[in-house]
């Protein structure tokens, strides 16, 4: 019977200890951040893979990402996203078109950009594993259960730099990004807004 009961208290340790706010993973969050933050600008090349193992799902996009503060620019499927901090340019070089909308916080969730401070507000957060080439494991469990997903586990290296995160949506979608050829770079302010007029040909569709 003891040996029941303990068996029992590991499990409920376990379960615990799987949503809490972990000191050691917000140490090693924090010094991701902290580095991140240090940076005025950045460039990196990313691999996004969409996974469903019940439906038999594996798909794989390659893309491109320039951030600055709340401003990015994505280049990924044929799409060219281009946000100011104010409006988002979304064009299209086979449409021949672009459409502008206002930029709107709330909707961009998860992104490239706000990852390395995601953890900071409305989640928990623990240090599953530390790898023996120094990678640390950390999964965030969000506070709110009306999100769409579940779990975000990040992957971050010896030398406090984010080099994958994993997202677990409650339909069974998983998503994984992979982060390869991180640099940091000097970009005026003025990149992060699509010039129409290098684009003469361009239909400009504006819903703002």
């Amino acid at each position: 019977m003891k040996k029941v009961i303990f068996a029992a208290a590991t499990i409920l340790i376990a379960f615990s200890s799987y949503s809490q706010y972990d000191p050691e993973a917000l140490a090693v969050l924090d010094a991701m951040s902290a580095k991140y933050k240090k940076i005025d600008a950045f460039e990196a090349n990313f691999t996004q893979q969409m996974i469903n193992e019940s439906a038999g799902i594996d798909e794989s996009i390659k893309g491109e990402i320039s951030v600055k503060g709340d401003m990015y620019v994505l280049k990924v499927a044929g799409q060219e996203i281009y946000n100011n901090g104010v409006d988002v340019y979304s064009y299209s070089e086979e449409l021949q078109e672009v459409t502008v909308s206002t930029f709107d916080a709330e909707e961009q969730e998860i992104t490239l950009g706000n990852i390395y401070d995601l953890y900071k507000e409305g989640y928990k957060y623990v240090l599953m594993s530390t790898q023996s080439n120094g990678d640390r494991i950390v999964e965030l469990d969000p506070e709110s259960k009306d999100k769409s997903y579940h779990k975000i586990r990040l992957v971050i290296d010896k030398n406090d730099d984010l080099k994958k995160f994993t997202v677990f949506e409650r339909s069974g979608n998983k998503y994984v990004y992979d982060i390869k050829n991180f640099k940091e770079v000097s970009l005026a302010d003025s990149y992060f807004t699509f010039d129409t007029k290098k684009y003469p040909n361009v239909e400009v569709i504006d819903f703002r």
